[in-house]
């Protein structure tokens, strides 16, 4: 393999996985069939147009906004159509990792949500929100409030691992893989 050919399957980078195991030998062969005379690297416009080609193939086949909310927060199956999407998603070397994050930007947004309420309803009710029974001002408040939600999201995402199965083959079975699929 001589460095055209290196550059041409660093720009197959761009597209997604599943792309790049079904199509990439072949968009490989033609590029290599179209490359000029002596040519010892790949055109910067036509590694442009793959990059860009790649980008359009992974947004194009990118779940929408609520469909893939879904499947982030709460492990539900994407429609048919957004299957290898889902493929590429949970066999990536970092799935865990995201999974655990999306967990936690979920965490942020639910204790966002509910702090200015719990504040509010403890100034209503005449009970100082700060709890300086208990605390020392709005900075230990904040930081005791973060541990135990902190606490109580990991519980809860430990018995989703037991309830939901949001581990990579079950994430895998659901969208119609098998066990046999290859992960990097």
């Amino acid at each position: 393999m001589d460095a055209y050919e290196q550059q041409l399957r660093r720009a197959l980078r761009w597209y997604p996985r599943h792309y790049r195991e079904s199509r990439g030998e072949e968009i490989v062969a033609t590029a290599l069939e179209l490359r000029r005379p002596g040519a010892v690297e790949v055109d910067p416009a036509e590694l442009r147009g793959l990059a860009l080609a790649g980008v359009r193939t992974r947004v194009g086949e990118r779940p929408p906004l609520w469909v893939w909310a879904g499947y982030r927060l709460f492990g539900a199956r994407v429609p048919y159509r957004y299957r290898m999407w889902a493929r590429d998603d949970a066999t990536g070397r970092w799935f865990t990792v995201r999974r655990f994050a999306w967990g936690l930007v979920a965490l942020a947004a639910v204790v966002g949500a509910c702090t200015p309420l719990a504040v509010a309803g403890a100034l209503v009710a005449g009970v100082d929100p700060w709890g300086m029974e208990y605390t020392m001002g709005l900075v230990p408040k904040a930081v005791e409030t973060l541990l135990m939600a902190g606490a109580l999201w990991s519980g809860l995402w430990v018995a989703a691992q037991f309830v939901v199965r949001l581990d990579r083959g079950s994430v895998l079975a659901r969208h119609g893989f098998g066990a046999d699929t290859e992960g990097s």
